[in-house]
């Protein structure tokens, strides 16, 4: 279509003071130009070990050379080599550590000024986010960043406990009791050792009152393990005595430890009590320390969101599944535990537990009313969290959302248009009539598990709304699009409007939601309704 048939529309583009700055160097070291780089990210469980298969990640899947054939001119995908890789669990832990990794990476890229772009799917996004939240924290501006972009990401936000909450005092309280003795232990410990090699006892040097009056666990733990493992322990006035060892005959404290056998048992059952009360202490502090991070990550995220917002494109169907499946998980009303109820006499031996009726009287009230609705709620957080992947202590997940930031309401960045959504879905029914038989030969198998490896293996993928985004063409077009928009390529909105105007009209969209105008060239005249085939653009080289 040539360019004199095109006209503005209304839509215009912002003032270069309000605009996004989006920071690109082109050049190396030496100079030389180099393509921006884009690196993808997949999602829980599609971790492969390979640069190269069919995961859409993966070099030569159909999803990269999709994606390959529609990139702007100076826009690259990865080479071997430079394909992002993690574990792809679903454990919180897992997507932290994997943005560490991610950060790392684009740390190199930013050090030799490679412009980049981001895309990940599902979870891939959260550690996508993580990995901006984490360049925030550590005040690493990633100057680079072209544009990020998430698909079908369920965002997980968390709640928890401020640092003065009464859980957090008690934890507090606890760790400080246990890590006392700890620390007493491990300093007289390295008295001992500091004294013995300047040829000075300790035991001579300690001082009567720090003489043990009473033995016991809390005072003085090892003595009282010494006691349970048989050796003798006997306080003095003016010393004390531990099996062969006494203070009161000038016995050195260094030589009894460091060179005799019974030493040896006395220094690794030191040794063996200060790990157990440190481990006790540190398990307290832990849920304190994460809830205090967690509560200055939730400050920080309106500023990376500020920050990056602008280089952000958010594509999600209201039917994914993964999102909506965590969302149940919210509101989960299942009772695990069950009631306690005397049986009634059906089966002969029920007889017998007309024994038992006095027992169910008095019992049975406070399991009910008290102590089952607790076990109920430990059980049903504990699997609620599993399915969450959320194994941060402290943490608790409020809200599932397609918006990497909780205060975002849904309408304000809008899901896939709902034609191309219904097309997906339309997709997804058709591949999952498959299924059928699929599960009946996994329930012939004589192993469940070897069945269900292979009722895995014969799943593509497409049965899914959430595993299906990249097999349509139009997902690929919107993803190319937004790589154009951010790497300045002033001919997108052009062409996107010649060849699909309707995903151009939807992304003007969103970049409105995100707060960044954008200006189109429209041709007068152009269909409205969606193309059934989707025109894929070679690249001009």
């Amino acid at each position: 279509m040539p360019v004199s048939d095109l006209q503005p529309t209304d839509v215009v583009r912002a003032p270069a003071a309000t605009r996004t700055p989006l920071h690109r160097p082109h050049t190396s070291a030496s100079h030389e130009p180099q393509d921006d780089l884009l690196i993808l990210v997949h999602g829980t469980y599609a971790s492969r070990v390979a640069d190269e298969g069919d995961n859409w990640w993966q070099n030569g899947s159909g999803a990269w050379r999709g994606l390959q054939q529609r990139l702007p001119e100076g826009v690259r995908m990865p080479k071997r080599g430079e394909v992002f890789h993690w574990s792809g669990e679903n454990s919180e832990r897992d997507r932290i550590k994997a943005a560490r990794e991610l950060l790392e990476y684009l740390d190199a890229l930013e050090a030799r000024g490679q412009a980049y772009h981001l895309i990940g799917h599902s979870h891939g996004g959260s550690v996508i986010w993580n990995a901006l939240r984490m360049a925030t924290i550590q005040k690493k501006p990633l100057d680079s960043l072209v544009s990020w972009a998430t698909v079908g990401t369920p965002f997980l936000h968390h709640k928890t406990r401020g640092a003065w909450n009464i859980v957090n005092l008690v934890n507090i309280f606890l760790a400080l009791v246990l890590l006392k003795p700890a620390y007493l232990l491990t300093s007289r410990l390295l008295h001992v050792i500091g004294f013995g090699l300047l040829g000075i006892d300790y035991a001579s040097t300690a001082p009567v009152r720090a003489m043990p009056t009473e033995i016991s666990l809390w005072r003085t733990p090892v003595l009282q393990v010494m006691e349970w493992l048989g050796i003798s322990v006997e306080t003095l006035d003016s010393g004390f005595r531990i099996g062969s060892f006494d203070s009161t005959r000038g016995d050195s404290m260094f030589e009894y430890l460091f060179f005799q056998p019974e030493g040896w048992l006395v220094l690794g059952v030191a040794l063996l009590v200060i790990y157990v009360y440190l481990n006790l202490g540190v398990f307290f502090l832990m849920p304190v320390l994460e809830s205090i991070r967690i509560r200055f990550e939730k400050r920080l995220e309106r500023n990376v969101m500020e920050t990056y917002r602008g280089r952000w494109l958010g594509l999600w169907s209201p039917d994914d599944e993964a999102i909506n499946g965590l969302r149940a998980t919210l509101d989960l009303s299942i009772s695990f535990v069950a009631r306690m109820e005397p049986r009634e006499r059906i089966l002969l031996s029920d007889n017998l537990t007309l024994l038992s009726r006095p027992y169910y009287w008095l019992l049975t009230p406070l399991f009910n009313r008290l102590l089952r609705p607790v076990l109920d709620g430990w059980v049903r957080s504990f699997v609620v969290k599993v399915a969450q992947g959320n194994n941060r202590p402290a943490a608790e997940v409020v809200k599932v959302s397609p918006s990497p930031i909780s205060t975002a309401a849904e309408e304000e960045h809008p899901p896939i248009p709902d034609w191309l959504n219904e097309r997906i879905v339309r997709a997804a029914d058709h591949h999952a009539v498959g299924i059928a038989p699929k599960l009946r030969t996994l329930l012939a198998e004589t192993s469940f598990l070897n069945g269900l490896e292979r009722f895995g293996e014969t799943i593509s993928g497409r049965e899914l709304v959430h595993t299906s985004y990249f097999d349509h063409p139009e997902i690929l077009d919107l993803l190319a699009m937004h790589v154009a928009c951010g790497s300045g390529d002033g001919d997108w909105e052009t062409r996107a409007e010649a060849e699909r105007p309707e995903l151009a009209d939807w992304l003007i969209g969103f970049k409105r939601s995100v707060g960044v105008p954008l200006v189109v060239r429209r041709a007068t005249h152009h269909r409205t309704d969606p193309p059934e085939q989707a025109l894929i653009r070679p690249r001009r080289r």
